[in-house]
């Protein structure tokens, strides 16, 4: 019979990927972890770990049996839930890991709702862009992510990682007040701003990519004269006339606004998908599945300040 508690161990040793690390997150000695790793492999019979240079790695076997560990591990938790569920509420700790914008626009209404409606759920918030929060999704140290979907991202897309869409907005153009399409009523297209200076993310954000696509589909390259990944260090440049920029909707909230003209885009415009994500044997979690709700029923409020170009979860699917 294989001790649980070992694959515990095993499945903490894969999340970790040492001894060291593995024993502080076990609260264990570091010949604690490498003895309950030596009995483990005894009771199967086979090498589980496998020295390669200085560091430890899993052998076929090893593989093979974390994979069940790790489904051991979320059944230990579902069981604790339910029964939690059960004797009078969800408990547990839910933690989330999100982009600023989403953090405040949804999961901290979020924690409102849940401490209304399941009051025995302990959230725990970590400001992570995509890239950060994915990594912690996948060591186990975030139940759920909020985050930006863009293009195919092949370790995002993994089968091991369930998407839950959330909502989509889209950007809107930030004018100085002397800008000469100020007071366009209805909107600007993007093709209105070829010869203006453009205020953009650093390479390698996402929101700088989803502007350079829009406008190479209307054909043209903004001429970049500014790089910022604050928006409201870009709505300020904007207010000085330094340029022009497009701002998500949610973002605009914590800038100054009062002292730009802020246009709704109009035709080809790039737009942010947020998902929620997790790990697939942790879908079924009755924790997980609460926090997911109580962000959908924040989205569904209709005095919500998601609202009007921001659309409902319901009205993209990530495959």
């Amino acid at each position: 019979m294989i001790d649980p508690r070992r694959l515990l161990v095993l499945r903490a040793f894969v999340l970790s990927e040492s001894v060291t690390a593995t024993a502080a997150a076990m609260h264990l000695t570091p010949s604690a972890v490498s003895q309950q790793l030596a009995a483990l492999e005894r009771e199967v019979g086979q090498a589980l770990v496998v020295r390669t240079g200085r560091k430890l790695a899993l052998t076929p076997a090893g593989r093979i049996l974390s994979e069940h560990a790790e489904e051991i591990n979320s059944r230990l938790k579902i069981a604790e839930a339910e029964l939690a569920a059960h004797s009078g509420g969800v408990l547990g700790q839910l933690r989330i890991a999100a982009f600023p914008t989403a953090i405040s626009w949804v999961v901290a209404p979020a924690i409102v709702e849940l401490r209304r409606n399941a009051p025995g759920i302990d959230v725990k918030v970590i400001d992570a862009e995509a890239h950060m929060s994915h990594r912690m999704l996948m060591r186990g140290d975030v139940d759920v992510t909020v985050s930006l979907e863009y293009q195919s991202d092949p370790e995002r897309d993994s089968p091991d990682i369930m998407k839950f869409p959330l909502y989509i907005e889209r950007f809107k153009a930030v004018l100085p007040h002397s800008h000469p399409l100020a007071g366009s009523a209805d909107g600007i297209e993007l093709t209105q701003l070829t010869g203006d200076g453009w205020i953009m993310p650093s390479p390698g954000n996402p929101c700088r990519a989803m502007v350079l696509q829009a406008c190479a589909e209307v054909g043209f390259h903004p001429p970049i004269t500014h790089v910022s990944d604050d928006y409201r260090a870009a709505v300020a440049l904007v207010a000085a006339e330094a340029g022009i920029c497009l701002v998500p909707e949610s973002a605009l909230a914590a800038t100054d606004a009062e002292w730009v003209s802020i246009l709704p885009t109009r035709g080809i415009a790039p737009l942010r998908k947020v998902t929620m994500t997790t790990r697939r044997d942790n879908q079924g979690h009755p924790v997980v599945r609460a926090g997911l709700d109580a962000m959908r029923a924040v989205l569904a409020e209709p005095d919500s300040e998601i609202h009007g170009p921001l659309a409902r979860s319901d009205t993209f699917s990530v495959e």
